[in-house]
């Protein structure tokens, strides 16, 4: 199986309003099929472990349209790579549980100051400054940040360009990601915006929202990935 090796990440252009453009007329070109993967797609996040899994295929799916293929929305129970996105979601699920343990140590003193029976709403308050609780949700929110940009291009690097191997995706991913790495959160802001708009349209918007967003982050892909030095082996 062929995977994707990047000799030397240079600085590359990361265009947000090319990307929203792309991803738009993307989406125009199969608006009843994307919506019809959507549907699937939800689907499939309720079998265990299968939604990352189901947002890999939905990318496979983008890329067909993009180069006119013939596309079938049942693609997206596609499980040819479900032992990688298993070890992926084993991964995270293990980096999760890591970060939380300061989190948990910080609600010791709340712990001992509820078992006080004079405890009070003040002692309550004092107990969470004294643990620290505000501090490390802080960090907690920032490392989860920067967790979210460094795997931005792991899920295209699997599904895409068929990398077998989650350790070097992940950090074949940081590598490119950290070059623009404020463009790329921002970016994810904006796109994130785009997706939950669909909710104000009493909830069935996100059937068009949801994977014009989607659309727009295969747009992004496609462009970094395709820019850097790179050759397959």
């Amino acid at each position: 199986m062929n995977n994707l090796e990047i000799q030397k990440i240079k600085d590359y252009d990361f265009n947000i309003g090319k990307y929203l453009s792309q991803g738009t007329e993307l989406f125009k070109k199969d608006i009843g099929g994307f919506i019809v993967a959507t549907l699937l797609l939800f689907v499939m996040s309720f079998i265990p472990f299968c939604s990352i899994l189901g947002l890999g295929n939905f990318y496979k799916i983008c890329k067909k349209v993009d180069e006119g293929e013939q596309v079938s929305a049942g693609d997206i129970f596609d499980f040819t790579d479900f032992v990688v996105y298993l070890k992926l979601f084993l991964l995270i699920f293990a980096i999760c549980i890591v970060l939380m343990i300061p989190v948990q140590i910080s609600l010791i003193p709340l712990i001992l100051a509820a078992g006080n029976e004079d405890g009070n709403m003040s002692d309550t308050g004092t107990a969470l400054f004294a643990g620290g609780m505000g501090l490390w949700m802080i960090l907690l929110f920032v490392l989860l940040t920067v967790l979210s940009i460094s795997m931005y291009f792991v899920q295209p690097l699997i599904s895409l360009h068929r990398m077998t191997s989650v350790t070097e995706a992940f950090k074949l991913s940081w590598k490119i990601a950290r070059k623009n790495f404020f463009k790329i959160l921002l970016f994810s802001i904006v796109v994130g915006f785009i997706s939950q708009l669909g909710i104000i349209v009493c909830g069935i918007g996100v059937l068009f929202s949801i994977p014009l967003g989607i659309c727009m982050k295969y747009a992004a892909y496609k462009d970094t990935l395709g820019s850097i030095n790179q050759k397959m082996v």
